[in-house]
């Protein structure tokens, strides 16, 4: 599966400006969502990988964590969470049930990986624990419905 619809100039872009970024990422959920109200699905998805992979860009880039910006990395491990929900859904529409998956597997080992970085922010640390609840429990056809925790060990 190719997740990598970005260029990688935009991308360092998202890194080294992630306040821009972040509306970047609001603008791109918005396209897609018309996209998909208006029957362009195909587009739908193309701006949902992008979505995708501009808030894994977002939540991966080293920024200060104080206690004002504490809300700021909530919103980004959330819209994270959501928006690899929201491409899951579109996938499944498409009978893409193996990338539908994988895109959730994606967003687990995601939050896996960032939780040691935000271990002394108790509340961070369980808004990740319940995005990753969340996600083991998105419906999955039966032909990939494993349980993430088996899919991941």
């Amino acid at each position: 599966m190719n997740t990598q619809r970005l260029c990688p100039v935009y991308k360092k872009w998202l890194l080294l400006n992630p306040s821009d970024a972040r509306q970047h990422r609001l603008t791109m959920q918005a396209q897609a969502q018309k996209a998909r109200q208006q029957g362009r699905l195909e587009h739908a998805r193309e701006l949902g990988y992008q979505t995708f992979e501009a808030a894994k860009t977002i939540l991966c880039a080293l920024q200060p964590i104080s206690a004002d910006k504490e809300r700021t990395v909530q919103e980004d491990i959330l819209a994270f969470g959501t928006v690899g929900i929201y491409l899951s859904s579109l996938l499944t529409e498409a009978q893409r049930k193996r990338e539908a998956h994988a895109i959730l597997q994606e967003c687990q080992q995601q939050l896996i990986a960032i939780l040691p970085l935000h271990a002394t922010r108790p509340s961070v640390c369980k808004l990740i624990t319940a995005i990753q609840q969340t996600l083991e429990h998105v419906y999955l056809p039966n032909e990939v419905s494993q349980p993430m925790y088996q899919a991941l060990h």
